[in-house]
């Protein structure tokens, strides 16, 4: 089954949307989890309750009692994450939207068992590494998509490769309902220098989305790339997605690879001695300070008051806080934070609070936040204390790389959470799952 696994892993980003029906859309992917952990799990327990089995009946049933409660309590990870369903679940209570709420935890528990699969399928370094290299090579294919969008717009015109990606990639991606909420709502486009072109956003809703998915992969691919011997295809890797990575223009992404390079810099240098490394990861982010680059003039436009994005971003936040204090314990209910913006809006709609940390406490009280909190930070100082406290050579130093990539990779969600709400987006909350489940098998290594 770990085969299959490896294979699941490639086929993250690509979300192929279902449409069972004229009104209803389903990315395949959650599908394909489901129908992948019923098997694992089936398989697991039909040697429990087998009638061969020389234990009585009783016995099996507590055993099978024992299989489950491990599977759901059996980290600080599973932990975590069942106590987050509890929550959101209860802050359905009164909500003015039950159906929109079980939609939404329907969707988490569709994405969720990928990462028991992961904790359960990968047992040594080894098959660590396949699947970070998965999730490298999916990224890589969706950067190369997102380059060649990007570069069509300057030999078949901005509106041709609108049009066409319009008509032919969203529907098969997106599906028809959400395709056409992303194209009543668009955000592909953006004024550099005076010229407006189209962002890369390869098969993604949006280059919020795409950016955020390529900053969770670039960290592991830089630090597969110290543990292979820094050979050149693999340092040409990391190079290429931070191009496509940059060709977002995504002001939010920007800001949290800063925050995540800096931190893998400063582990980096501190801990693995690699200050070479360090200091070459430091100079990659001079593309962002450095003035007159347009990606420079893309992130110091952050900080300009007058922008009509970053007021309205600031007043959602407010509003959201607003919310969130008046409900703190249990919050409006999940997926019901658009309803008091607009009573009139629909289930697919593009209101939220565009930031995680307010969209949870708004909608699910303060308590869910804090399980989300722990669930990362938590996390991170596991990932940290064992740096820290192991000696670091031979093998030993390669987990340790790839602890730094994992650190790298949830300080971006951590820092990119400030400006988008990005878990409900089924490739990005799957590869954290992934992160988390590579995470949860090191823990013990």
């Amino acid at each position: 089954m770990y085969t299959w696994l490896l294979i699941l892993i490639v086929y993250l980003p690509f979300q192929i949307a279902l449409n069972p029906s004229t009104n209803f859309d389903l990315a395949s992917l959650r599908v394909f989890i489901v129908l992948f952990f019923i098997i694992w799990l089936v398989r697991n327990l039909i040697p429990i309750i087998d009638q061969e089995n020389q234990l009585p009946i009783k016995e099996r049933l507590v055993d099978c009692f024992k299989f489950c409660y491990k599977l759901g309590f059996k980290n600080l990870q599973s932990i975590s994450l069942s106590f987050f369903l509890i929550l959101i679940t209860f802050s359905l209570i009164g909500a003015g939207n039950v159906f929109w709420g079980v939609r939404k935890i329907i969707f988490f528990l569709s994405i969720f068992p990928l990462y028991y699969l992961t904790v359960s399928l990968i047992n040594n370094k080894n098959k660590v590494e396949k699947v970070i290299k998965g999730l490298i090579i999916s990224g890589v294919v969706m950067a190369l998509i997102g380059l060649v969008q990007f570069l069509a717009q300057f030999i078949f015109s901005l509106e041709g490769v609108y049009v066409f990606w319009t008509w032919n990639i969203v529907p098969v991606f997106s599906g028809f309902n959400f395709g056409a909420l992303i194209l009543n709502y668009p955000s592909w486009l953006v004024n550099v220098e005076g010229q407006t072109i189209l962002r890369a956003f390869s098969v993604f809703s949006d280059p919020h989305m795409f950016s955020f998915y390529l900053g969770l992969i670039l960290p592991l691919a830089l630090v597969l790339l110290v543990i292979k011997k820094k050979k050149l295809f693999l340092f040409l890797v990391p190079c290429f997605l931070f191009l496509v990575f940059l060709l977002t223009f995504t002001r939010g992404a920007y800001f949290a690879l800063i925050i995540a390079f800096l931190v893998m810099a400063g582990l980096f240098w501190r801990y693995l001695k690699l200050k070479k490394l360090a200091f070459l990861i430091g100079l990659s982010l001079l593309i962002f300070i450095i003035p007159g680059t347009p990606f420079a003039d893309r992130f110091y436009s952050s900080f300009n008051m007058t922008d009509g994005s970053n007021v309205g971003r600031l007043e959602m936040w407010q509003q959201a806080s607003q919310t969130g204090l008046r409900n703190p314990w249990q919050g409006v209910g999940l997926g019901n934070y658009s309803l008091l913006v607009d009573a009139d809006l629909g289930y697919r709609n593009p209101v939220s609070a565009h930031n995680l940390y307010l969209d949870l406490f708004s909608e699910s009280g303060i308590f869910t936040l804090i399980i989300w909190l722990v669930l990362i930070w938590g996390t991170i100082w596991q990932m940290f204390l064992k740096i820290s406290s192991v000696k670091i050579k031979g093998a030993f130093k390669d987990r340790a790389l790839i602890r730094v990539g994992l650190i790298g990779s949830l300080f971006y969600f951590l820092a990119h959470s400030f400006f988008e709400t990005a878990i409900y987006n089924p490739a990005i909350l799957a590869v954290l799952m992934v992160v988390l489940g590579i995470a949860s098998v090191l823990r013990s290594a």
